[in-house]
């Protein structure tokens, strides 16, 4: 605050007027914002006043105000408010610059005392210093970048910065949550808790409604993009092999790539067989979830997928594929890796599964004569009440780990009445494996014929996928029959 000695009415005039009041002789009151150089407003809004302690002629007062900067004279609005005069400049004040109040001139109370002004009080406004601007910024404006960087966006200011005012300027629009973190108050690096998606263009902006630590707003707003393209190799698929599951890892590469399977071959080629699984590796790292949906087979193969490593899993058939049937297998382009990147187009791939059909090498009854070929006839010298023994020679051996297979054939395979319809059934008396791949039957109740009425029996081994299976996927391709003529 400051105060200016007021000039006085002249005294005669109160001589000769013995009846008028005595002149008032104090000083008038002044005191103004800012109240002394180089004082800084609160904000860029902030009004210059002037304050007196008594009623002032405004027309006196507000001709000896002038605010000013280097450049120019500052435009604005005078109000009042009772003895206090308000100025409001029509633009914002910016920060940094020297600014100054003026007063000059001789300004009148209304009850007729005077004041000379005489002063120039220079101030700031919002901060002494200028506006802040962004001294730099990471990545680039149009540069390439990963998708799992752990730092996306970087900026650098002139000035230090308010947080809060300076994050919620900022536009980007990233997947996930946005993660701030400040050093020394300058630097501003923005991370997220998942990575970017792959080849895409990201913008972003920080607008003048960042402020720095002073108040002061962005000098401008600055914005630039970036593509997270930098990551060129897409997944693709490096082999694939037919893989059997083992009791533990065989070396060190095993144990790596395909954890406790174990090759069958060198590729697909042939394969898989039974109980086998399809390995796949690809030639960078894999996302799990996207592969687990990505397998499809023609004809169709059910199954599940289990990751073994980084860069491989296998495919686990629910059941084993079809004997030597022809498979068309395909990994969807949907497949992402690691780092959410699409393989693109579908992977295709076709082969053969290697399991064979069942079949029939021999059937034998007794030390008669050995039947190979389905539909042939076989003539049986049958006494009165006598046994049918019969042995059945597969090409193939049956699991020995489990014995479903094996009583599940011994109970598929019949000898029934075939001509005439008045012959009576036969009932299995035993049925023994005598061998992985060999059953030995016994049936009674058979009737040898006569001259004027021949006899005839048929032996029915079941094929297709619903006969006898031998418990390692493999099946008989169509049903086997051989027709017995028994005679006396």
């Amino acid at each position: 605050m400051f105060q200016l000695l007021s000039k006085t009415i002249g005294l005669a005039p109160l001589i000769f007027c013995l009846s008028c009041s005595f002149a008032n002789l104090n000083l008038i009151g002044i005191s103004t914002v800012p109240d002394g150089p180089w004082t800084l407003l609160a904000d860029e809004e902030s009004p210059v006043i002037i304050h007196f302690d008594t009623e002032m002629d405004r027309r006196s007062v507000e001709k000896a105000i002038q605010v000013y900067s280097p450049n120019e004279t500052i435009s604005g609005d005078y109000r009042w408010e009772n003895t206090s005069l308000f100025f409001e400049p029509s633009a914002p004040w910016k920060p940094g610059i020297r600014y100054g109040l003026r007063l000059a001139g001789t300004v009148i109370a209304l009850d007729g005392r005077e004041l000379v002004l005489s002063s120039d009080i220079p101030f700031y406004a919002v901060s002494h210093s200028f506006l802040p601007y962004l001294e730099s910024f990471s990545p680039l404006d149009q540069s390439s970048v990963g998708v799992s960087e752990a730092k996306i966006l970087e900026l650098v200011f002139s000035h230090p910065m308010d947080s809060q005012s300076t994050e919620n300027a900022l536009r980007l629009d990233i997947p996930g949550k946005k993660i701030f973190e400040w050093t020394n108050d300058k630097t501003l690096t923005i991370s997220s808790d998942k990575p970017l998606n792959p080849w895409t263009v990201y913008r972003w902006s920080i607008s003048e409604k960042a402020k720095s630590a002073e108040g002061a707003p962005l000098a401008k707003e600055f914005s630039g993009r970036f593509i997270s393209d930098l990551d060129r190799e897409f997944i693709s698929v490096l082999r694939l092999i037919p893989l059997m599951k083992g009791e533990a890892e065989t070396s060190v590469l095993s144990h790596a790539l395909w954890g406790t399977w174990i090759p069958a071959a060198i590729n697909l080629e042939r394969g898989p067989g039974p109980k086998q699984g399809i390995g796949v590796e690809f030639n960078k790292p894999i996302e799990s979830d996207s592969l687990r949906r990505a397998f499809s087979f023609t004809p169709s193969l059910p199954g599940r997928v289990e990751i073994l490593s980084p860069v491989s899993a296998v495919f686990i058939p629910t059941r084993d594929p079809e004997p030597e049937t022809l498979y068309s297998m395909r990994i969807s382009g949907s497949v992402r890796d690691s780092e959410g990147l699409k393989m693109g187009e579908d992977f295709a791939a076709s082969f053969r599964a290697d399991i064979p059909f069942l079949s029939i090498d021999s059937v034998s009854f007794g030390f008669g004569e050995k039947k190979t070929i389905s539909g042939d006839l076989l003539k049986l010298k049958l006494a009165p009440n006598e046994i049918i023994h019969a042995i059945i020679h597969f090409s193939l051996p049956f699991d020995s780990l489990s014995h479903n297979a094996r009583q599940d054939a011994a109970f598929r395979i019949s000898l029934r009445p075939f001509f005439p319809e008045t012959l009576t059934s036969l009932n299995l008396r035993s049925a023994k494996w005598i061998s992985s791949d060999s059953i030995m039957m016994e049936w009674e109740g058979a009737e040898a014929g006569k001259e004027d009425g021949k006899h005839y029996y048929k032996l029915v081994v079941p094929g297709t996928s619903n006969g006898v299976h031998n418990g390692l996927g493999s099946y008989l391709k169509e049903d086997f029959i051989l027709y017995l003529e028994a005679e006396a």
